[in-house]
């Protein structure tokens, strides 16, 4: 989803983009809104392209064969969603290894990534911490002038784990099964449909894995005004602020997450308290900050057309001639 956020960055300053997807990548399945407008095809070569994107590290080696004339590495750019890059294991070590050997553009997703990996990065390497946002216009709140008198409902989402269904089965078997309804995600939906869903709910419950880069989905409900719970898992610590803007147990915790949602249950105050608290962190970076960042970052790279001086995105640019294609993978 990051890779279509930039492409729509990059579409909006000018520049003309592509989006190369691998064959087994299906975009059929992709909401008609993130693909309009961006031409989609596996090419046998990216001679065309003065600038890649990508974020799947396996990736590099089929975006490398295609490259029928030498380009920059400084005009690769390798955004980085996860810590875990930095471990052997991952991907046989293979990540590590791009870290280590290639002098790419990286940009990562979370102060969080930029300081676990910048002792294996090239110092020859350009490299940008850009901070995830959300659109607020997709993601935003229904607001309730009074408590609810219906039973408050619980999101949570079984895509990277199926926590969320066991603290469900220990709040049925030991609490009254009409203070709560709990809803589940079970498979990854569009973004209409989640915030659509996120919109409906008093309370998400985050279940992510161990570590992550960024996790955006309690960002996302932070936007919506719902009240959140989610373990510290490193990547979200600069917007999940303990009793501030979330509650936070311990992972993998089973009775601290539902001794968390009973004081949702027990203390409306506090739960409106973390979501307004939320809702403000949310909305204090927003899309075009992201795209601002963006455009500074392009402005980095070793010029290949003309580009403004500046990074005022109220200003034209004139990088109109600079292509982009990016390479999608989750």
């Amino acid at each position: 989803m990051k890779i279509i956020h930039y492409l729509s960055h990059a579409r909006s300053l000018g520049l003309r983009v592509g989006l190369w997807v691998t064959q087994d990548n299906d975009p059929i399945n992709w909401s008609p809104q993130s693909v309009a407008d961006i031409h989609i095809r596996t090419p046998e070569t990216l001679k065309e392209w003065d600038t890649i994107f990508f974020t799947w590290a396996p990736d590099w080696p089929k975006i490398s064969e295609r490259l029928t004339s030498p380009l920059s590495e400084q005009h690769i750019i390798h955004i980085i969603q996860h810590i875990r890059h930095i471990n052997p294991d991952f991907l046989n070590g293979y990540a590590l290894h791009l870290l280590q050997t290639k002098a790419f553009s990286r940009i990562c997703v979370s102060p969080e990534v930029a300081e676990t990996i910048t002792p294996y990065v090239k110092n020859t390497a350009l490299m940008k911490t850009i901070p995830n946002v959300i659109d607020t216009r997709l993601f935003h709140p229904t607001f309730r002038w009074i408590t609810p008198s219906r039973p408050l409902k619980v999101l949570y989402a079984n895509w990277k784990t199926t926590f969320g269904n066991r603290i469900r089965d220990y709040w049925q078997s030991t609490h009254a099964r009409d203070t709560i309804i709990f809803e589940s995600i079970d498979h990854p939906l569009s973004q209409q449909a989640f915030a659509h869903r996120m919109r409906a709910a008093d309370i998400f419950i985050g279940t992510p894995n161990k570590t992550e880069g960024f996790y955006l989905a309690p960002l996302e409900a932070m936007a919506s005004a719902v009240a959140v719970i989610c373990p510290d898992v490193i990547g979200n610590r600069s917007f999940c602020l303990r009793n501030v803007t979330c509650l936070m147990p311990v992972y993998d915790d089973l009775d601290g997450h539902v001794s968390t949602l009973r004081q949702f249950l027990d203390d409306p105050n506090l739960r409106h308290t973390i979501a307004r608290n939320g809702y403000q962190k949310a909305r204090s970076r927003q899309w075009w900050d992201e795209r601002g960042d963006f455009l500074c970052f392009l402005q980095r790279l070793t010029p290949i057309s003309s580009t403004t001086s500046h990074c005022d995105e109220n200003v034209a640019t004139t990088v109109t001639s600079h292509e982009t294609m990016a390479n999608l993978r989750d």
